[in-house]
């Protein structure tokens, strides 16, 4: 009798099941782009005893050389990473570059095609923050914010700052970039614990004023902490599903860091470049670790940053550092843009979270993986079309992988000239035009 009662139970007993482990787990995904991160110049840092949380991530976590892409163009790159697809399709593209290389487009602009990560979990209804994205004006509408790369222009247009509510979707949260601008760029120097490198140049004999990168230091710094103070407003406000923040620091600082190498040094790297097209290992070794020493501030207060998202991720949340690509002594010095006889430098990428291999390298990941990696986090179809794929060996789980068409929801799109003319401004400051 106990028996037949225990059948008659049965298939309420396996209905209930669901609802008795507690709270469903949901997945949620953070994601620190650092522009220009280079392994070559943070291991060396962790080997001395800095970086702590660098440390614990290639420790705790999956970890790889991330391969770049030619034109190593931050424009192109990020949007790659955020679509998972080439430039010749998602539209975003060196234009110099196809010329050069005979690439054809079949579209005769440049506006994004196809739609970012953050859209595509909009459309799956979750959440998205995301925050100074390169190439994010206008901003995505989605179910979530959007601070657009476009917000930094407050640091330049300082009276002029009601022109620049389009920057962010919604408008209403315009009030998280105004209420996160610092102005003291001495206080933003103690807080970041970076050096007045401004000063650092006069002091070495060096004009600021002809270095096209080291001449803006001070709008640079400043859109910095305005990005880090962003970031802590928008977490602040809420829950999301998925938190992007982007960085250019690293990039900014490398681009100019080889001004400050020993004169001796810097000159046996560029003879030897000059003379042999590549670099014995005994001296790039010496020369990335003078790098990574007068680097270590920007590390710093990256590490710092990694800290503090580390502590915030529970149980169900994955954490992805990664940078677009790194930098390799060339004959010009320290860069990414590089002649065609050298490949792209290796960017950083990095998954930390509750299902990843402990330590563990992984193999052949490129800037196309991220946004299927994503994707597969979240147990959503990957796209197809995308050039990438799922990182699969860097999870202890397998999951069968779905494939689906996603496509850009189209609204008009316009532009600020004045912002326009400020973003040239930084790329040629950059030396990217």
């Amino acid at each position: 009798m106990k028996k037949n009662v225990a059948l008659l139970l049965l298939p309420f007993l396996i209905f209930l099941l669901p609802f008795c482990g507690g709270k469903k787990k949901e997945t949620k995904v953070i994601v620190l782009g650092f522009d220009g991160a280079d392994w070559d110049f943070i291991d060396p840092l962790i080997a001395e005893g800095h970086l702590p949380n660098f440390k614990l991530l290639k420790e705790k976590g999956a970890w790889a050389r991330l391969k770049s892409m030619k034109p190593t163009l931050s424009a192109v790159i990020w949007t790659t990473i955020a679509t998972g697809k080439r430039m010749e399709k998602h539209g975003i593209v060196d234009w110099l570059y196809l010329q050069k290389k005979g690439i054809k487009v079949p579209y005769n602009s440049s506006e994004r095609r196809e739609p970012a990560i953050w859209e595509i979990l909009s459309e799956a209804g979750k959440s998205s923050a995301v925050i100074n994205w390169y190439v994010s004006y206008p901003p995505d509408h989605i179910n979530g914010i959007v601070i657009s790369d476009a917000a930094r222009g407050i640091i330049f247009m300082k009276n002029k700052t009601f022109a620049l509510r389009d920057s962010v979707y919604p408008p209403k949260f315009f009030d998280i970039v105004r209420e996160s601008v610092e102005w003291n760029y001495w206080k933003v120097l103690k807080e970041t614990r970076i050096p007045d490198y401004l000063k650092m140049a006069r002091d070495m004999g060096k004009d600021p004023s002809n270095h096209p990168v080291i001449k803006d230091f001070k709008p640079f710094l400043l859109m910095e902490k305005l990005v880090y103070n962003m970031g802590e407003k928008v977490w602040n406000r809420g829950k999301f599903d998925f938190f992007a923040l982007y960085f250019r620091w690293p990039d900014v600082v490398t681009h100019f860091i080889g001004i400050f190498l020993p004169p001796e040094l810097a000159t046996r790297g560029l003879k030897e470049m000059k003379e042999k097209h590549r670099l014995e290992p005994k001296l790039r070794k010496e020369l990335d670790e003078k790098t990574a020493e007068l680097l270590l501030p920007v590390y710093s207060w990256l590490d710092l940053i990694l800290g503090e998202y580390i502590k915030r991720m529970d149980e169900d949340t994955y954490l992805i550092v990664l940078s677009d690509h790194g930098f390799d002594f060339g004959p010009q010095g320290y860069n990414h843009e590089l002649p065609d006889w050298m490949a792209p430098p290796l960017g950083i990428l990095a998954v930390l979270g509750p299902e990843v291999k402990k330590g563990y390298q992984i193999k052949n990941a490129s800037v196309f993986d991220i946004a299927p990696t994503i994707l597969y986090l979240y147990n959503l179809p990957i796209g197809k079309g995308m050039d990438g794929k799922p990182l699969l060996d860097a999870f202890r789980f397998s999951r069968k992988i779905k494939y689906r068409k996603y496509f850009r929801k189209k609204f008009v799109k316009k532009h600020l000239k004045e912002l326009d003319r400020k973003t040239l401004k930084e790329l040629h400051s950059l030396g990217y035009i």
